[in-house]
């Protein structure tokens, strides 16, 4: 930390000092002061004294996150460029630079709005009439998840990585309509994996699938109380796309002063108005982390990403605890009837080989190279022998199960070999059983090739 950021500030500690207060007692803990972000929404983890802190990029707009047993964890939209931040505990006031340096990576992810027909743009509210905050709401959901997986990222040893978002020049999320070709009826009617396909044609039509991934909101999405299903609601990710129900948008955040309310909205979920998408934990906040969780998921499908044997993972079930990304505190539950503090490792995370494999996906190079040309890498299997090649050289290869941790390899600072080859015994030995099992490997680009072996 560079002494220079701080002797702007001198004057401000020394008010504090006026006031009573000996120090400062407002520390961040997961940013330096001076750090470069490359995606709007940053999380800040510090501590501080009061029972609450305020947090912006000036007090205009600046939103209040509580404060417990010291510890804290906030949110502020950068805009890019230099941004000194504002913070308020109690007596103890700071300010704290962070930079913003939007990405010139054009691979994106691109948000969009699934329509029928014969339907209007809608999500199920409580009543008819209730305001829509579409746009609003994809724009919040989708920058706390880059957010997320960037801290995610940090959190495993790596440089801040994320997606990027199409964002206009006011820095909000352009959300795409897209209407179908079927009515609301006909798409509630259809098998989930063959409307995710069908949706899929649609977009490819429109997007270039090579250079965008596509977080689809499904808007014709229904509710029968009666048996508490939701036609036309599910989470799915592959390829380019993943597809999500709006059956419980109606609770999601539409501002990032929402968010912290959002998550501690311990209310019941009303199941004779609206589904109730929590894994049984059956309140507001639950349903928001669950929601956003899954999308989180479905969109690391889109990357390259399977499951997970980490039960905190995104990849895993882990994606039911997103809201302590952003909370200290969760709130009770129809699960967990009083109030907890989480652990530090029982949040939402990446687990060692996701977080590994991310680093080198394309979508996640804030500013990327020319694009080298070359096959993809390839695995032969001959009995015992396994032959990995890359043109470009590879970078990571691995082994796992969805209930099995994975056995990995990563080649972090310099370019690996262009070939290994490996013992078919040794990996299912490192594994702990002869069972299937993917192989992965990926190489400089961040091409990656899959191979599950059943023997």
């Amino acid at each position: 930390m560079g002494s220079s950021l701080w002797r702007p500030w001198t004057s401000l500690i020394a008010l504090g000092v006026l006031a009573g207060t000996a120090k400062a007692e407002i520390k961040i803990d997961n940013i330096q002061a001076g750090d470069v972000v490359r995606y709007p929404v940053v999380i800040l983890h510090g501590h501080a004294t009061g029972e609450n802190i305020a947090v912006g990029r000036d007090w205009a707009s600046a939103n209040k996150f509580s404060v417990t047993q010291g510890e804290f964890k906030a949110l502020v939209e950068l805009k890019p460029g230099v941004n000194m931040l504002v913070m308020q505990s109690g007596r103890d006031t700071m300010k704290y630079r962070v930079d913003y340096k939007p990405p010139t990576n054009g691979k994106k992810v691109l948000a969009v709005w699934i329509k029928a027909s014969d339907e209007g743009d809608g999500y199920i509210t409580a009543k008819p009439g209730d305001p829509l905050k579409i746009k609003e709401k994809m724009d919040i959901g989708l920058k706390l998840i880059q957010s997320f997986y960037a801290e995610a990222m940090h959190e495993a040893g790596y440089d801040r990585k994320t997606f990027g978002l199409e964002l206009d020049a006011d820095g909000h999320v352009i959300v795409h309509t897209v209407t179908v070709p079927k009515t609301g009826a006909e798409m509630r009617g259809m098998e989930n994996n063959a409307s995710w396909g069908f949706i899929y044609d649609q977009l490819k039509a429109q997007f270039p699938e090579a250079e965008t991934h596509w977080c689809a909101m499904l808007g014709y999405s229904g509710y029968d109380p009666a048996t508490k299903k939701s036609p036309g609601h599910y989470a799915l990710g592959g390829g380019s796309l993943g597809a999500f129900g709006s059956a419980s948008m109606v609770f999601w955040p539409a501002s990032l002063k929402e968010v912290p309310k959002v998550f501690k909205d311990a209310t019941p979920v009303d199941t004779a108005q609206f589904l109730d998408d929590s894994n049984s934990r059956d309140t507001v906040w639950a349903n928001v982390a669950t929601g956003l969780g899954a999308m989180a998921h479905e969109m690391g499908h889109t990357f390259g990403l399977p499951h997970s044997a980490d039960p905190y993972c995104v990849m895993s079930r882990g994606f039911d605890y997103f809201n302590r990304v952003f909370c200290e505190v969760e709130s009770p539950s129809a699960r967990e009837p009083a109030t907890k503090m989480a652990k530090p490792d029982e949040h939402t995370r990446w687990d060692a080989f996701m977080a590994a494999r991310l680093n080198f996906n394309p979508y996640f190079q804030p500013d990327p190279p020319e694009p080298a040309k070359g096959a993809s890498p390839t695995i032969k299997k001959d009995g015992d022998v396994i032959t990995v090649s890359a043109e470009a050289g590879i970078r990571v290869w691995g082994t796992e199960r969805d209930d099995t941790p994975a056995q990995f390899t990563e080649f972090r600072t310099t370019v690996g070999p262009k070939t290994l080859t490996l013992s078919e015994k040794d990996l299912i030995a490192k594994l702990g059983g002869d069972k299937p099992y993917r192989l992965t490997v990926i190489d400089d680009r961040g091409e990656q090739t899959v191979i599950d072996v059943n023997h």
